[in-house]
């Protein structure tokens, strides 16, 4: 007798569990995702887990003892975010549901498989959660991106790419990229290796310029792809769904065909003439115009753009430029970008 109560108490916190984590999840999905195909997926599974609890021999709520439970007390690590929030509770249900399925096998083996579909379709809500979320959060940041500096080694005056991030991101940079078109493929990737360091302590995203294989090598955050290089779609098989993938535009075609293929944003350039690129004729803030009221895609303006001739792009609409020398080849890097990131937040 006394073993089926410890039983009944067992499967009583463990149904209230994954009834809360449940009701958090559909809660996520329906206000803050506002998603209501994964809303009803949610309330699918909590459906299930009321099936599955009635089918149970003992009454839990009469073996339930709040005030002798030592779990009342256990400390509860918070949420950082939305994501963090759902993910959290999706794990809390598939944990109930295993204790769930233990306890039913010696009490109810016939109620054991109800409570394992539970948890395989917890670990299904996990995923697909963390997609929705991490789509989400990208969209997110693409939108109040305003300043995207890019470094390497031919643009840094001599000085260390490492060093030149870190001070790109100490005045403001909000995304650094990582071009590198001479390197051998070692030396590229012990740079990229090198990067990563200094932006994931900053918790500032890293892209690679063209190369999918090293930004997966280094767990960057995306790659920006050239017209020559691999379709986004290519791109995001090798680096999954959060990845965020760049396309380089230089026309209102290639921009759409961008959108078309799935990048998460555009480059379009070079606006103004660029040393960089000085193979490439400058398009000028009239296609500039042209481009950002076509696509839907967050662009970014590159090419040639500096403190003096940011007015005309920014009266052009647009809210996010890249910059490659007027920042990496600056005596003092850290206050071109901050003097850059203070003229594109306070236009109106």
């Amino acid at each position: 007798m006394m073993e089926i109560k410890v039983f009944a108490r067992m499967a009583d916190a463990n149904l209230n569990r994954a009834r809360e984590g449940l009701r958090v999840m559909e809660d996520v999905a329906r206000f803050i995702l506002q998603e209501s195909s994964l809303t009803e997926r949610v309330r699918e599974a909590r459906h299930k887990l009321r099936q599955a609890a009635a089918l149970l021999p003992f009454e839990c709520l009469t073996a339930r003892d709040v005030k002798e439970d030592p779990g009342v007390d256990f400390p509860e690590e918070p949420h950082p975010s939305a994501g963090a929030l759902a993910i959290s509770n999706a794990r809390r249900v598939q944990e109930a549901a295993r204790v769930l399925e233990e306890t039913a096998r010696f009490a109810a083996p016939e109620v054991a498989g109800d409570f394992k579909r539970l948890r395989f379709l917890a670990y299904e809500l996990e995923q697909l959660f963390a997609a929705r979320l991490s789509l989400k959060e990208k969209a997110s940041f693409l939108k109040r991106l305003r300043l995207y500096v890019i470094v390497g080694s031919a643009h840094t005056s001599g000085r260390p790419v490492v060093d030149v991030a870190r001070e790109a991101i100490r005045g403001g940079a909000q995304i650094i990229q990582l071009r590198e078109k001479e390197l051998p493929a070692r030396d590229f990737l012990a740079s990229a290796r090198a990067l990563r360091e200094v932006t994931a302590k900053a918790g500032v995203p890293l892209i690679i310029n063209d190369r999918a294989d090293i930004a997966a090598a280094v767990g960057a955050d995306g790659v920006h792809l050239g017209q020559e290089d691999l379709p986004p779609a290519a791109a995001r098989r090798l680096l999954g769904e959060r990845a965020i993938i760049g396309v380089s535009t230089h026309s209102v075609s290639e921009a759409l065909r961008a959108e078309k293929e799935g990048a998460d944003y555009i480059g379009f350039g070079p606006v103004f003439p660029t040393k960089t690129k000085p193979e490439c004729a400058a398009r000028g803030v009239e296609a500039l115009k042209e481009v950002l009221g076509q696509v839907r895609l967050p662009v970014v303006a590159i090419g040639g753009i500096t403190p003096a001739n940011l007015p005309q792009v920014l009266g052009a609409g647009a809210r996010r430029v890249a910059v490659v020398s007027a920042v990496a080849g600056a005596a003092n890097v850290a206050a071109e970008a901050a003097l850059l990131l203070k003229m594109l937040e306070g236009f109106n």
